[in-house]
């Protein structure tokens, strides 16, 4: 039989022995199929598509020029070679040890150490950054592995001058990418603080369901396409909080989200990798560590819905952050109240103290209670 003109063959093949359905039945089918669409339905379906394609458009245009705008906004930090490229970083205070800061998996970068930086530079020298491709640091060719990143960092801290040793502070993503830095410059490492830390190992702590929505990842391909339509900037339209104290972060975030946003996804492509060879570092020795963890029942909400699984994933991160605190000899935790899992904005204080008191650990050598360091 040869298909009709405008009927896909593969639907024919479905129904080979359509003479062999009743008459009455085949000319139902036959009335259906020369149905008309009514004239008021293919308006709508004009003026609806008409209508995504001029928002299409407009975001395209707006991005576009949003993209050029970003290119005259000047960085607010400095550049360290690191083998081909360049990385953006902001060092301020003075003094020994320096704080390193290592950001979360998010297209933030330093800005989300920005208003603390401001207040331990009175104390120490601190420096955060911006990961390759992440807001005003270039991509370069290295690939992005937990050793490729930690080399890049070490290399751009002995370019900035920040005087040894350090004291890394790594949330989410940034805990687990120190373990590497750990390990290649265990020397260099006077402290680690780890601020509500994943765990390379999450998926020995969580039920495969569990485990299959949180590390379900970001949609690459949708995330491309909205991001060339200026759509990603309402999707991380929250990084911050609206209000005075993050004016700065707010007007920089959105202008070069369009950049971040691509190094983002290579992280999330590089995450399993990382996470494999992050589980089998499991020591720091005798380094001092501080586990920071989040408490706040309601901390899961924005992503859990189902109850069970919510409690299930607040018990199972409570056991992940304890068994982080056995990667030194010299341990203790740190439980933050009322706080979701981005500590540094919901009670940054709790982080404040808790590098103050390693600070003077590291100067004096000797264990310092939280609180206790001189203004």
């Amino acid at each position: 039989m040869v298909p009709k003109k405008g009927v896909s063959p593969y639907r024919m093949r479905l129904h080979p022995h359509l003479r062999e359905i009743p008459l009455c039945l085949r000319r139902s089918v036959s009335k259906a199929s020369n149905m008309k669409i009514p004239k008021w339905v293919k308006r709508v379906a004009v003026a609806i598509f008409a209508l995504v394609a001029l928002l299409l458009i407009t975001g395209f245009v707006f991005e576009s020029i949003s993209r050029y705008n970003a290119g005259k906004i000047i960085p607010n930090g400095r550049f360290a070679e690191v083998g081909h490229h360049r990385l953006h970083y902001l060092q301020k205070g003075t003094g020994s040890p320096t704080i390193v800061f290592e950001t979360a998996f998010d297209p933030a970068g330093h800005l989300q150490w920005f208003n603390m930086q401001q207040v331990l530079a009175a104390y120490t020298t601190t420096i955060s950054y911006d990961r390759a491709g992440i807001l005003w640091s270039e991509r370069g060719g290295n690939p992005k592995t937990g050793d490729k990143i930690a080399e890049e960092l070490h290399l751009l801290l002995e370019k900035s001058g920040a005087p040894k040793p350090y004291i890394l502070v790594g949330h989410s993503l940034g805990g687990v990418l120190t373990r590497f830095f750990v390990r290649k410059y265990p020397h260099d490492v006077a402290g680690v603080i780890l601020i509500d830390s994943q765990h390379p190992d999450n998926e020995k702590f969580l039920s495969p369901e569990l485990s299959k929505m949180v590390n379900q990842g970001l949609p690459g391909g949708f995330l491309k396409f909205a991001n060339a339509f200026g759509l990603a900037r309402l999707m991380f339209g929250n990084m911050f909080p609206q209000n005075g104290q993050y004016t700065y972060q707010n007007s920089i975030m959105p202008a070069l989200l369009h950049k971040s946003a691509y190094a983002v996804l290579e992280e999330q492509d590089g995450m399993p990798s990382i996470k494999k060879e992050a589980s089998k570092i499991r020591s720091f020795g005798s380094i001092p560590l501080c586990v920071i963890s989040a408490t706040d029942e309601n901390r899961f909400d924005s992503f859990i819905k189902d109850e069970k699984l919510k409690a299930e994933m607040v018990a199972a991160w409570d056991k992940m952050q304890k068994d982080q605190l056995g990667l030194s000899a010299i341990s203790r935790q740190i439980l933050v109240p009322n706080s979701g899992h981005y500590i540094n904005q919901d009670q940054p204080k709790a982080i404040e103290e808790a590098v103050k008191a390693m600070i003077l650990t590291t100067r004096h050598k000797k264990p310092t209670p939280l609180g206790q360091l001189a203004q």
